[in-house]
C-alpha cells in the first residue's frame, strides 16, 4: 500500500462534519442569517465531568451564572439584563437560536455569541459542590440594578393614572420581605409572585438574600420579570407605602384575622418574616394588621414560600 492510498483510507474514516456545522452569524445574508456559535458539537458530548477532565466555565467577573431554560430565556428577554456570555449544549442550540430570534433587533445585537459547551461542564456552575440543573443552557450575567422605591411607586401611579385609592382601579399587590436571607425561599416567593401578578418585591440591602444563580433558578424566570427593590430602612419603606395608600398586612402565626381578610383590600402590601423568627417586633408594630394562616394544631409552621403563595392566592380573590 502506497502512502497516498493510506492517506485516502484514513480520510474515509473521518466523520461527516457537514452534520455538525456551526450556525452562521445572524445578519450575514450570504450565510443565511443564522447565529454563529463559537464551537462545534464536542466530540466528548455526553460524558461526565470526571471523564472529560474539564471544569465548569470560569466564574463571571462581578457577576454570576444563571442556568435553566426559563431563567435564561427571561434574562434574554429583559432589556435591563446585561449578559456577559451564553453557554449552550449542542443538542439544544437550535432552541436557544429560536428564542433569540423572537427578540427585537436591538436586543439581539446586545446578546453575545453563544458558546458551545459539554453538558458535564455546566454541572459545576451552581457552586457549593452541588450539581446545577441547567438543562444544557446557562448565561454569565451582571446583577440587575435595583429600582428605587420612589421610582417604583411613581411608575405604579403612572400605569394606573392615579395618585390615591380609586375603588375602580385594579388591585395592586406588593411583597415586603423582612430579613429573608435564603435565596431558595426568596426565589420560590418570586415565582409565586409572578404567578399572582405581584407588582414588585421589596427587601433590604443588608440581612437579605443576594441576587445569585440559586435565587434566579428557583425563581424560574421571575427575577427578570418582577422588580426587586432594595431599601436601607424597612420601617421608612413601610411608612412610604402607607403614605401611598397601601395597607400593610404582616403574616404571623398569632395574627388577629384570618388570611382570607386580604381579599378585601385594593392596594395591599404583604410582609413576610424570616424562617423561624418571623417578623421582627418593630416590623410587626408598623403593620396595619396581622393575619394568620390556620393550620393543624400538630403542625408547627409553614415554609415561608408556601405561606406567601397561600396569602397571594387569598389576596387574588379581591
Amino acid at each position: 500500500m502506497t502512502p497516498k492510498s493510506a492517506k485516502k483510507q484514513h480520510s474515509a474514516k473521518k466523520p461527516d462534519r457537514n452534520r455538525q456545522k456551526p450556525i452562521p452569524n445572524r445578519g450575514d445574508v450570504n450565510a443565511g442569517g443564522g447565529r454563529r456559535y463559537d464551537n462545534k458539537r464536542p466530540s466528548n458530548h455526553g460524558q461526565t465531568a470526571a471523564a472529560t477532565g474539564k471544569t465548569a466555565p470560569k466564574h463571571p467577573q462581578n457577576g454570576y451564572f444563571i442556568w435553566g431554560r426559563h431563567a435564561v430565556f427571561a434574562a434574554l428577554a429583559n432589556p435591563d439584563r446585561r449578559i456577559q456570555q451564553l453557554y449552550v449544549a449542542a443538542d439544544i442550540a437550535d432552541t436557544l437560536e429560536t428564542e433569540i430570534g423572537r427578540l427585537d433587533q436591538q436586543r439581539q445585537n446586545d446578546i453575545p455569541t453563544p458558546q458551545m459547551i459539554e453538558r458535564a461542564r455546566l454541572d459545576g456552575i451552581g457552586g457549593a459542590g452541588e450539581k446545577a440543573v441547567h438543562q444544557g443552557m446557562a448565561a454569565a450575567v451582571w446583577p440587575l440594578d435595583p429600582p428605587h422605591l420612589d421610582d417604583f411607586l411613581a411608575e405604579l401611579a403612572a400605569k394606573q393614572g392615579i395618585t390615591a385609592i380609586p375603588d375602580s382601579a385594579s388591585p395592586v399587590r406588593v411583597l415586603l420581605l423582612d430579613q429573608l436571607s435564603d435565596p431558595r425561599n426568596v426565589g420560590a416567593i418570586m415565582r409565586s409572585a409572578r404567578a399572582f401578578g405581584v407588582a414588585g418585591l421589596i427587601t433590604t440591602f443588608r440581612n437579605a438574600a443576594e441576587e445569585n444563580g440559586v435565587l434566579a433558578r428557583t425563581a424560574s424566570g421571575a427575577l427578570d420579570h418582577i422588580p426587586l427593590i432594595r431599601v436601607v430602612n424597612l420601617a421608612r419603606a413601610i411608612e412610604q407605602l402607607q403614605d401611598n395608600g397601601f395597607l400593610v398586612a404582616g403574616l404571623a402565626g398569632d395574627g388577629d384575622v384570618e388570611v382570607s381578610a386580604l381579599a378585601a383590600h385594593q392596594r395591599l402590601v404583604i410582609m413576610l418574616g424570616a424562617e423561624g423568627s418571623g417578623l421582627r417586633r418593630l416590623s410587626r408594630d408598623r403593620c396595619d394588621m396581622l393575619v394568620r394562616i390556620n393550620i393543624n394544631d400538630d403542625a408547627e409552621s409553614l415554609n415561608v414560600s408556601n405561606a406567601a403563595a397561600i396569602a397571594l392566592y387569598a389576596a387574588s380573590l379581591y
